[in-house]
């Protein structure tokens, strides 16, 4: 049973791959969020929802030497182009350098002018320049050319990787300058040492760079709490993870790799892969958090509820099926049609008035695993009222009947034993039905779950949070239904014979 529930775990991965590929196509349905903003914010809308990149495939990924190329080709080329350019050279930065001080001497004199004049505020960010009039054509170029010439090596990967690690062990004022005089080319190096630290004032300093570099985002504060710094380190890494090949560079395996991981898909799939699934755009809290804070009590109430509600539908569906016919079948299945055709919505609101006043603490969530229960509970009696009325009247029950058992044994240990496989079957559909079920009673009792979170999101178009949802809710739907199959090859004498056959190599 064991390589069996084994292999049923290895068929859920491709489910689960599916299940992605719908969630995903779900997303692209949206509109655009060009369409909904001001010019100001237009690219940095369209960059976080990664709108601006192919659905599957990028046979041109673009990373900082590309986009600083282009920067250049367009205030070099002058008129509409330049002052797009200059915004594109000052955002990109110092990492942009290595890139573009190289191709100054094969600009024309005009062009190679504009560019160095462009980069004068990428100076005034680094603090450096301050004698040099930047303003001017010729003085500009003649500044960024002994500049490279003199600073090349500091614009390397090994010496911002030490650079940075000496900053965190023995943080002081002058290495700080040192960082912010290398501008957006240390990022990759800031944000890794970020979740790499948990000393606080080195976050303070490692924030207080990036945000100086990048001209956004929080600065973990002397005053900080945890909360605070972990919400602050969590909006740099979702950043991060949006822009991070605006200043790196992709090069050969990388590149390869980014024809796939910089889509639409693949951001999406390395996301939700990653666990980190974002910062939620109502409170600015890391989405994996606040589902580890809200999931237990949804798994809470779905699980006494799915608890509850089997206690009771498979005796009452039973006891049905086997005093067909009479007064109990009539009246249980009258009450279990009340219950099938009312709203769980409204069973929860009615429980909560009747207990209006008492239900506070565990009793909001007794009141909302009850809720929750009933409705669900009519219709797996119906499902094992009918598997036990066609397994009632096999010949084996009659046997059993007619050599004088006692009617309790033929009732439970025959009969029942064969109608719960069927029933046991259609577990894994359950627990959907009790997901959708638990969004609706948590949010009438002001349980703070799933549900209660998910119609907060909803209300502030929180699309990041949403997603993550769906997905766990597609993880546990599926990790329910292998559960289903593994319970039923262990009911069924007959799956337990085939699988026996198989592993000892003999025909099934």
């Amino acid at each position: 049973m064991l390589r069996y529930a084994l292999r049923r775990v290895l068929w859920a991965i491709p489910t689960l791959l599916a299940t992605s590929l719908v969630l995903f196509f779900v997303t692209t349905l949206a509109p655009d969020p060009a369409r909904d903003t001001g010019d100001a914010t237009i690219d940095e809308a369209r960059r976080t929802r990664f709108v601006d990149l192919p659905r599957f495939v990028n046979t041109s990924p673009q990373d900082v030497a590309s986009r600083a190329s282009a920067a250049v080709k367009g205030v070099a080329a002058g008129a509409a182009d330049e002052e797009k350019g200059a915004r594109e050279l000052r955002r990109l930065g110092g990492a942009a350098l290595p890139y573009v001080l190289p191709l100054l001497e094969a600009l024309p004199p005009e062009g190679r002018g504009r560019v160095a004049v462009a980069l004068a505020p990428v100076a005034s960010r680094m603090g450096i320049g301050g004698s040099t009039d930047l303003r001017q054509p010729q003085s500009a170029a003649l500044f960024w050319s002994r500049f490279w010439d003199d600073r090349a090596l500091d614009f390397t990967r090994t010496a911002v990787d030490r650079a940075v690690s000496r900053l965190v062990e023995h943080g002081t004022d002058l290495r700080e300058t040192d960082m912010v005089s290398l501008d957006t080319y240390a990022l990759p190096e800031v944000i890794r040492a970020m979740t790499a630290t948990s000393d606080h004032v080195a976050l303070e300093r490692l924030t207080r760079i990036a945000r100086h570099a990048t001209e956004r985002g929080t600065v973990v504060a002397e005053d900080s709490d945890a909360t605070q710094v972990r919400r602050a380190v969590a909006d740099w890494q979702e950043w991060w993870f949006v822009h991070a090949t605006d200043y790196v560079e992709l090069d050969g395996a990388d590149r390869a790799i980014a024809v796939v991981t910089e889509t639409r898909y693949g951001k999406w799939l390395r996301r939700a892969a990653s666990g980190e699934l974002g910062v939620s755009a109502i409170d600015g809290e890391p989405i994996a958090d606040k589902l580890r804070e809200r999931a237990p009590v949804t798994l809470l109430v779905c699980g006494l509820a799915m608890l509850l509600s089997w206690s009771l539908a498979v005796p009452l569906g039973a006891l049905g099926a086997w005093w067909h016919g009479r007064a109990f079948d009539w009246v249980s299945s009258g009450v279990l049609f009340l219950l099938y055709a009312t709203p769980t919505f409204t069973v929860a609101e009615i429980l909560r008035r009747v207990a209006a006043g008492h239900a506070v603490g565990g009793g909001r969530v007794s009141l909302a695993v009850a809720a929750l229960a009933l409705g669900s509970m009519a219709t797996l009696s119906r499902w094992q009222r009918a598997a036990m009325l066609d397994v009632v009247r096999q010949d084996f029950v009659r046997t059993a009947r007619a050599k004088g058992l006692p009617a309790w044994r033929v009732a439970v240990v025959h009969a029942l034993r064969n109608a719960l496989m069927p029933t046991v079957t259609l577990a894994g559909l359950h627990l959907p039905v009790l997901l959708g079920g638990a969004f609706v009673v948590e949010e009438v009792f002001g349980l703070p779950g799933l549900g209660f979170e998910t119609l907060r999101a909803i209300e502030a178009h929180d699309a990041a949070w949403l997603m993550a949802v769906i997905l766990a809710s597609a993880v546990a739907v599926t990790l329910g239904l292998v559960a289903s199959d593994v319970a039923y090859g262990a009911l069924d004498p007959r799956v337990r014979e085939v699988l026996s056959r198989r592993q000892d190599g003999r025909p099934a």
